[in-house]
């Protein structure tokens, strides 16, 4: 390369030099194709050229010089075919070994698959949009209902009462009791809460927010007869098809639901249901039943999914730091029994480390060496920063933090012999009560899910071999709505 500082002024000094490079790597490519004279003649026009790029720029000498090697190099190289498609499927590999080259050394994009991580990270959910109905009565503004009825995505769908009297929910505080917009009283009676799907510009900003909706409404009186498995029709391009009857005139025909929901399995949501699903409590998010009848203008099933959040996987900086405690990381599965088939990629929260004795707490809260982890422990700001409530010798002790939020569910962790984790069968068998202890082994972790009742982690599976730690989130690049968007999350 020609070493002039006039090359940052002088745009036909640069046109020049990139010139003389480009002709030297085409004489190099065809050296063993080319005459011994062939090669001469064109070495003696680059170094013709080369003279004149040193010292004092000649504008006309360096342009003519530049003409003449053109001439040289049309007459000695070989014409390479379609030069246009080698230069983009050149440019194409070199962007593509720069972004693998990126991925595997930097940052690896990943999508959270499940909530094991909420509220932290969000994976995929789905929720319920059609009608629920319910009965109950309103005093103060505070609806209470008979049963449980109400659930914490609630907020801001309209409840009617039968006497026609209607209101917002402003605030979720049991499955029994949410907060209306009216303050006026109402007697018991049945009630119906609804959710209006938004328009065209309300989709597209919840679209932003990691919102979709899917929906199907009957045109006529219509009766369910199949719900076939999805199909991709293109790369990325997918669709479900629903049979129906129509009751009037017995004849068949195909409703068509494009990009169809998926689970956070990837497994369809519209499926037929069976009673053997309702056994074993499988998710029932309002699909329809193969059978059911549908009058005209009723929802067929009306659902809304939030997309998992998708983030950067940070792989530099355990290459110069072990992962510490409260370190949310990317790991594989391989090696670990209890979890067993394909290799798959988990997330969550690193919490104890090798040679340490960890236990849960009754009070939802982990013990490390026999020392309690709060919310000053760096980590674990928010992961302890909930209200909860728990027993102590009978007597109900509630814990109120700095930071009041509703989602008391995601609070902490629980051991196996807590009321919150007895619902859901056996969730940490490593850890029966407050009394059991794990201790680490070398080169090992523990990692838990901050969503700690909805969380297949170390309580469960045991420890994770250290080697099996791929690197730490970082940027929350989608949805870009999302309050998590960010370097926020920890």
């Amino acid at each position: 390369m020609t070493k002039n500082w006039r090359w940052f002024i002088s745009k036909t000094l640069r046109e020049a030099v990139e010139l003389h490079k480009q002709v030297i790597k085409l004489l190099a490519a065809q050296r063993d194709l080319l005459k011994p004279s062939r090669v001469d003649e064109l070495e003696k026009a680059l170094d013709a050229l080369q003279a004149k790029l040193v010292g004092p720029v000649d504008k006309a000498a360096v342009l003519d010089e530049m003409d003449a090697m053109m001439i040289t190099a049309d007459r000695v190289l070989f014409p390479y075919p379609d030069p246009k498609a080698r230069d983009w499927v050149e440019m194409f590999l070199v962007v593509a070994v720069l972004v693998l080259a990126f991925r595997t050394f930097f940052f690896q994009p990943f999508k959270i698959p499940t909530g094991s991580m909420q509220p932290t990270l969000y994976g995929i959910t789905i929720e319920n949009l059609m009608d629920r109905t319910g009965t109950g009565k309103m005093e103060q503004g505070m609806l209470a209902a008979n049963e449980p009825t109400f659930e914490p995505q609630d907020l801001g769908r309209t409840v009617t009462f039968a006497d026609g009297k209607h209101a917002t929910i402003t605030q979720f505080k049991d499955s029994q009791h949410v907060k209306l917009s009216s303050s006026s009283a109402v007697d018991e009676q049945n009630f119906t809460v609804t959710f209006k799907l938004p328009g065209v510009d309300g989709k597209t900003t919840d679209k932003l927010r990691g919102y979709s909706y899917h929906s199907m409404q009957a045109d006529g009186n219509w009766q369910l007869v199949e719900i076939k498995s999805p199909k991709t029709i293109f790369p990325l391009i997918s669709k479900q098809i629903l049979v129906f009857k129509d009751l009037n005139t017995g004849d068949n025909f195909q409703k068509s639901e494009w990009f169809p929901p998926l689970d956070s399995h990837q497994n369809p949501v519209l499926y037929e249901r069976t009673d053997l699903d309702d056994l074993n409590r499988r998710p029932n998010y309002g699909q329809p039943r193969v059978g059911a009848e549908f009058s005209k203008g009723e929802y067929i099933y009306k659902l809304r999914v939030k997309t998992g959040d998708h983030l950067f996987v940070n792989r530099i900086t355990f290459n110069f730091r072990r992962p510490k405690r409260g370190d949310i990381c990317v790991f594989s599965t391989k090696g670990v029994p209890k979890i067993g088939g394909e290799e798959i990629f988990y997330i969550k929260r690193l919490v104890a480390l090798s040679g340490e004795t960890i236990s849960i707490g009754q009070d939802r809260h982990i013990r490390i060496d026999h020392r309690r982890i709060d919310a000053n422990d760096s980590g674990f700001e928010f992961l302890y920063d909930f209200p909860i409530t728990f027993l102590t010798n009978g007597i109900q002790i509630i814990s109120v933090p700095t930071f009041e939020t509703a989602d008391s569910v995601y609070s902490g962790h629980v051991n196996d012999n807590h009321p919150a984790a007895k619902k859901r069968g056996t969730l940490a068998p490593n850890f029966i009560d407050s009394k059991d202890t794990q201790t680490i082994k070398p080169d090992q972790y523990m990692m838990f899910g901050d969503n700690t009742t909805n969380s297949s982690d170390s309580r469960y599976w045991g420890q994770l071999p250290m080697r099996n730690v791929i690197g730490k989130s970082s940027f929350v690049y989608w949805p870009p709505l999302s309050p998590r968007f960010g370097w926020s999350h920890r």
